[in-house]
């Protein structure tokens, strides 16, 4: 009887995604304390207990071991909003509001790992779109995953005559250009981390309301509270 078990790894194998394991760990915890500047690579290998040219071997820099770990972080946010819509999705309706909603909880959810780690959240969006060794590309899995749950959501609201019928992919793109902006804009001004949460939903709010389908008289009454 064939086992479903996965194949064990050989000994250099396992070597190998040891010490990987121990050097984002090491990164992690540095520059998580720290923040990506303070910190170098002969710290992070002497943490993990590998030479340093050991990590240039993993990692070509150590702007794309952040990118790594940094990357694992946005992951989770993708993985709890891909989560949520899994019931949502499962629901058609013609409340226009309710799509809104949807694409506001989600960039909530993105936006409060900014709150979380602002210095960090700011190094990543500023560096990732100039990174483009294998390690820094493999992230854009992450943003691929991010634009497809929201598009799905803007389609849905479409197909339900909720929404106008405006290019999706463009809709995401736009509200993911307002994320951009703000998290540069609030590090450049030192606006309070805290609050980027509320000045983003404000901001995708009149992007989004627009697009709905509604009454004249609740369609203005909407946009008046803006």
């Amino acid at each position: 009887m064939a086992s479903d078990s996965p194949p064990q790894l050989g000994l250099r194998e396992r070597k190998k995604q040891e010490a990987m394991g121990r050097m984002l760990a090491a990164a992690r915890d540095l520059m998580w304390d720290r923040g990506f500047d303070a910190v170098t690579t002969k710290e992070i290998a002497a943490r993990a207990d590998v030479g340093e040219a050991t990590l240039f071997r993993y990692f070509p820099s150590k702007l794309d071991l952040f990118l790594m770990v940094y990357g694992e972080e946005f992951e989770r946010v993708v993985d709890a909003c891909a989560e949520q819509e899994a019931d949502n999705h499962a629901t058609v309706s013609r409340d226009a509001e309710a799509y809104v909603d949807r694409i506001l909880a989600s960039y909530r959810m993105f936006a409060e790992l900014y709150v979380r780690y602002p210095d960090l959240a700011f190094t990543y969006v500023k560096e990732s779109f100039g990174a483009h060794t294998d390690v820094a590309q493999s992230g854009l899995a992450y943003a691929n995953r991010w634009f497809e749950l929201l598009e799905a959501i803007v389609v849905q609201a479409q197909t339900a005559r909720a929404f106008a019928s405006i290019d999706a992919a463009v809709v995401v793109q736009n509200c993911h250009a307002l994320y951009v902006h703000e998290v540069l804009r609030s590090h450049a001004r030192g606006l309070p981390s805290a609050k980027l949460p509320d000045r983003l939903t404000h901001r995708l709010e009149v992007l989004l309301r627009p697009l709905q389908i509604l009454p004249k008289a609740k369609w203005l009454e909407q946009l008046a509270s803006i």
